[in-house]
């Protein structure tokens, strides 16, 4: 692949739509209001998502493939990013081992050093280089921030840009400096694939970052979703549907396989009083909503928990702080949202597991029925059937003796369901995993167990646990 074509699709220059000019309005600074630079692995995302969300016209797109041939692949992006209002950089893994990409971006925050010409869009996680990690940022690691983030950069672009000064004869002070920062981030480039080379070289030696307090560590595995030992599943469990058990499956053979890398999962479910200490460790980013339902200040506002006529260990007092009894201090927290998990886990510097990694927790590698094994529950050992009871609330979280997995994760067959994180293009319905307290029968408790509901709605029998994802430093 030639220079040329390695840039070719992967940076892209975009105007976004602007209103006609009069005979009497200034010529506009820039010829483009926005330069793209992103991975050839990151161009759908630019294509069919990025660009028809801003509302670009057709006839305002200029892609570098293009371009006349023959052109300097150099000269062509300084020609983008000097010409250009804004340049953004689409941030992903991919983009990281993409040179082009990478110095499409390094020369616009050199040109940008006082102004905010250089916006970083992180579209996945990734380690960020300090120059990128320290801007202001627009975040697309969440389908459901993509329409407020793009609404920020339609607001950027609708702001009118200053009238351009008279052309002039180029300052060949500003020439040069231009050339010599070439010239520089190039040498830099090429330094720094010596480097890389030289990494590659050395001795691999994998130190996996100390494991946190609470958490349990799953190695990097490979898990055929769906698939149990059925010899060890209990018979009465047979007449589930595929919406109650995901291992419900006409041909398990065809399951594909999916890799997990090494991953940490909370060993027990997140808590009353922990959900509490982070509200109010935060006062400033929510509100009380009609309904008693607790939401983000940003508009449109984000569902975080439901604090009244659902679950009886969380209150709003009159002060907005989050107020737990003592007895429920230690219960799972409850009636919370999907994204109120999300955004709790994500304060904390981790996630929601995915589906696939919270299976594997909950199957092992034996494939056993139940996260314990294959016995039925028990009452006494599991938190299930209880609505019927005294107590129509979950257990303190580790208090069930039977409910706990070879790895010391407990109550994923009963006490609550928990969300997760799943993959499958439904941005309202969200995936939620294993039994609860208020569960009817063993078969409710399979480590298969799984249902998808809105991911707004609230239930007195859901709640969640954290995960994070164990980055193996070379």
């Amino acid at each position: 692949m030639t220079a040329n074509e390695g840039v070719a699709g992967r940076v892209a220059m975009r105007v976004a739509p602007t209103e006609a000019s009069t005979p009497d309005q200034a010529t506009p600074a820039h010829d483009y209001d926005l330069f793209i630079v992103y991975a050839a692995a990151d161009a759908a995302f630019v294509r069919d998502d990025l660009l028809p969300a801003l509302g670009v016209l057709p006839k305002r797109v200029l892609l570098v493939d293009e371009l006349p041939l023959g052109g300097g692949v150099v000269d062509e992006i300084d020609r983008g990013v000097s010409r250009s209002r804004y340049t953004v950089a689409v941030l992903s893994p991919a983009y990281l081992e993409d040179r082009w990409a990478m110095f499409g971006e390094q020369l616009a925050s050199h040109l940008s050093v006082t102004s905010p010409q250089l916006i970083p869009l992180k579209l996945a996680a990734c380690r960020l280089p300090v120059r990128l990690d320290a801007r202001v940022s627009l975040d697309f690691r969440y389908r459901y921030r993509w329409k407020w983030e793009t609404e920020r950069l339609r607001n950027l672009l609708r702001d009118p840009e200053p009238g351009a000064r008279q052309a002039s004869y180029p300052d060949p002070f500003k020439v040069a400096l231009r050339r010599a920062i070439i010239g520089t981030l190039l040498g830099a480039m090429a330094g720094g694939l010596l480097v890389l080379l030289f990494i590659s070289l050395r001795p691999k030696h994998p130190l996996a970052p100390p494991l946190l307090e609470g958490m349990a560590r799953f190695p990097a595995a490979t898990v055929r979703l769906g698939v149990f030992d059925l010899d060890a599943r209990p018979k009465e469990c047979s007449t589930l549907a595929a919406s109650e058990d995901c291992a419900v499956i006409e041909h398990p053979e065809n399951t594909s396989v999916t890799h997990l890398e090494s991953f940490d999962l909370d060993r027990l479910e997140i808590t009353n009083a922990e959900f509490a200490t982070w509200l109010n460790a935060n006062v400033d980013l929510w509100k009380v909503a009609p309904g008693a339902v607790v939401v983000t200040r940003g508009e449109p506002g984000i569902s975080l928990i439901r604090t009244e006529k659902c679950g009886d260990g969380l209150t709003i007092t009159p002060e907005n702080r989050a107020l737990v009894t003592m007895d429920a201090a230690r219960r799972p927290i409850v009636c919370v949202a999907w994204h109120g998990a999300n955004e709790y886990c994500r304060a904390h510097d981790k996630r929601l597991p995915l589906e696939a990694e919270w299976e594997l927790a909950a199957k092992g590698a034996e494939l056993w029925p139940f996260p314990w094994g294959a016995a039925l529950p028990r009452q006494d050992g599991v938190a299930f059937e209880l609505r019927a009871g005294i107590a129509v609330h979950p257990r303190t979280v580790g208090t069930s003796p039977q409910d706990v997995s070879p790895a010391g994760v407990h109550d994923m067959g009963g006490n609550v369901a928990e969300w997760v994180e799943d993959r499958r293009g439904n941005a309202s319905e969200k995936s939620l995993r294993g039994g609860s307290f208020a569960s009817i029968g063993p078969c409710h408790l399979l480590g298969s167990g799984c249902r998808r509901i809105p991911g707004d709605k609230y239930q007195k029998d859901i709640g969640f646990r954290c995960a994070r994802s164990v980055n193996t430093p070379q």
